[in-house]
């Protein structure tokens, strides 16, 4: 189910990522002879040029399998794909030169170094400035002489991360990179990617399921469940679009009250839901309404994704 807002005119070239009813299957976990199992499941989105773009949804939701679709080391097996202008497809186009990718859980030797993947990177990306991937560890206090072995799991990360921005990349694809932090290092990071992003002509991509404080860093939101896209849309817009509902009724007392709630829920008589703005004029005097934060709007969206009794907006279609 997709609710469609029109594209955000962001950019007079063509958006950082397009994905078109994408689909991805893949072979069924312990079952050699078992049909394959389809992960994304016409999955749409465009994530604007100049922009930061979330992908947000809970743990196997499909937000990993598209990114590796995106960055060409997962076939697809229907849809279209666009990268910085680039359609990519089965005809073994390469992922554009521009672009870097920071998965999950960066691969690298266990033996290996910093100075290992410098030398690696170096290779690869020419411009590679090795001044600022040895000031960027330096900083995130990763020894650049440690193996991989003796980094934790978010040192790996801030390892991974601090390659790809060494290359200065047009766009970045990130996947899951705050989930192995601590606060103050995801603080760094994020400041980091500002500063990418204060360049100029620089896109963001980045797969999580927690935005908690991330208003004034992501711009673009799409909100993935069961490999389909369930909402995308410019964040300040969706916050105006939609208001957070508090009222000391039960889900389904309200539900006579005339305005469709989106993810609703009832704990101890009240319920909170999200509700059109539109629609605050027919909500009864005992209702409190706000601003959604944009976890909020997350939370519940998927908790309408997942009933198959929710509501939407008028004039919206699911």
């Amino acid at each position: 189910m997709s609710m469609m807002f029109p594209d955000p005119v962001t950019s007079t070239g063509p958006p950082a990522v397009a994905v078109r009813d994408l689909r991805v299957r893949v072979p069924s976990p312990g079952r050699a002879y078992a049909a394959p199992v389809e992960v994304l499941r016409g999955l749409t989105f465009t994530a604007p040029a100049g922009q930061v773009t979330a992908l947000v949804g809970a743990n196997g939701a499909g937000k990993t399998t598209a990114l590796r679709a995106i960055t060409t080391t997962l076939p697809f097996s229907d849809g279209t794909l666009e990268v910085l202008g680039i359609e990519l497809g089965p005809a073994n186009v390469p992922f554009p030169a521009r672009a870097s990718h920071v998965p999950d859980d960066p691969v690298y030797p266990e033996h290996w170094t910093a100075h290992d993947v410098a030398r690696l990177r170096r290779r690869v990306a020419p411009d590679f400035n090795l001044r600022a991937f040895g000031a960027m560890l330096t900083a995130q206090g990763v020894a650049h002489d440690r193996r991989r072995s003796e980094l934790s799991r978010g040192q790996i990360t801030q390892l991974g991360v601090a390659a790809a921005l060494a290359e200065d990349p047009q766009l970045l694809i990130l996947d899951e990179p705050f989930a192995r932090l601590d606060p103050l290092a995801r603080t760094d990071l994020v400041d980091e990617l500002r500063m990418l992003m204060a360049r100029g002509d620089r896109s963001i991509v980045l797969a999580t399921h927690d935005l908690e404080g991330m208003e004034r860093f992501v711009d673009h939101l799409v909100v993935v469940a069961d490999g389909k896209d369930v909402i995308e849309g410019d964040i300040e817009s969706l916050r105006e679009e939609f208001l957070v509902l508090d009222a000391a009724l039960d889900e389904n007392e309200f539900r006579g009250e005339g305005a469709p709630l989106i993810g609703a829920s009832t704990v101890g008589g009240r319920t909170t839901a999200l509700v059109s703005t539109e629609d605050v004029v027919g909500l009864p005097p005992r209702s409190d309404v706000r601003r959604p934060t944009v976890s909020e709007l997350v939370t519940h969206f998927l908790r309408a994704a997942g009933t198959s009794d929710h509501r939407t907006p008028r004039g919206r279609t699911v």
